[in-house]
């Protein structure tokens, strides 16, 4: 079969067919042509597999679609580009897949402008393809966040902080890797700058994670539930929250852990140990209502602004 035909039956979303009708070609002559009709084959092969949930077998095409690469004419850098895809969906199926050290060997300045291009999907915008393979990188980080790491994604961090400088993700991860290295305050000072100018709950309490003074701590959590409106992503807030007031107002932390345990349940998740013990602490201790807890947090929010945090 000629390549032109395997490219047809690609087209018309015949991928079985064409993905064994190329290797048998390819099995016998890898000419310009056919390499390039392999390596777009197997691009649609490997997605394939993982929508099946063959991840075995979407892995290996995987592997060998990197030691295709090399051998293909790739000028326009579509091919990488397709790579760089590709180890996302890899990253997502496998946990023993390192996004930093796939990134880290590739070298990420070998990404292309377009590559750092924010792009848009039905009119909302999605964030570029390098923003994405930094974001898996810092996922890695922030799982494992220890001074080896920072100091490995530092200079990907670089080459994101070149493209897209006042990124906010970016700016996160700039804080990340300053209190991994124990620079705590140079850290403080970007989500100070952050949070002048963004407003999202998961800001706050980010930020509340790097502070050690309690008073800002607890009026940072209040702001990040306060400004949450799916209530389903408040859980962790809300147990910083409940740890916090366990020791200066028993009611308003039992109001706390009592809607974090409700939406970890809610949503199917175990209750750890740790809540386990809390609640039992907490038994008998009646639960301030709704209405009180929510002025209780628009009280917090304006000690924010008094303390000037930003």
């Amino acid at each position: 079969m000629e390549v032109r035909d395997i490219f047809k039956l690609r087209k018309e979303g015949k991928i079985e067919e064409a993905y064994a009708a190329i290797r048998t070609r390819y099995a016998t002559y890898k000419g310009h042509y056919t390499t390039i009709c392999m390596f777009w084959v197997g691009v649609d092969m490997m997605e394939l597999r993982y929508k099946q949930r063959r991840l075995e077998e979407a892995h290996k095409i995987f592997l060998a679609l990197l030691r295709l690469y090399p051998t293909m004419d790739d000028q326009d850098r579509r091919g990488q580009s397709a790579i760089m895809r590709a180890a996302i969906l890899v990253f997502d199926h496998n946990p023993k897949f390192s996004m930093l050290d796939f990134i880290t060997k590739w070298d990420i300045t070998r990404l292309t402008a377009d590559d750092w291009v924010i792009q848009r999907v039905n009119n909302h915008p999605v964030p570029s393809l390098g923003m994405r393979i930094v974001g898996k990188v810092f996922k890695e980080v922030a799982d494992n966040p220890t001074t080896e790491m920072a100091l490995k994604a530092a200079p990907i961090l670089a080459e994101a902080l070149r493209h897209s400088p006042y990124n906010v993700n970016n700016q996160r991860y700039k804080a990340l890797i300053y209190k991994i290295m124990g620079k705590t305050d140079k850290a403080i000072n970007i989500y100070r700058h952050i949070i002048a100018h963004h407003n999202q709950s998961y800001l706050f309490t980010e930020f509340a994670d790097l502070v050690g003074d309690t008073a800002v701590k607890t009026a940072l959590l209040c702001r990040a539930i306060a400004t949450q409106r799916e209530q389903k992503f408040t859980q962790k807030a809300r147990w910083q929250l409940a740890n916090l007031l366990y020791t200066v107002d028993k009611p308003r932390a039992r109001y706390e852990l009592d809607r974090c345990i409700a939406i970890r349940k809610a949503a199917g998740f175990a209750i750890s140990w740790q809540m386990q013990n809390l609640d039992a602490s907490l038994q008998g201790v009646e639960p301030v209502n709704e209405k009180n807890q929510r002025e209780y947090y628009r009280q917090q929010t304006l000690t924010v602004d008094k303390l000037k945090i930003y």
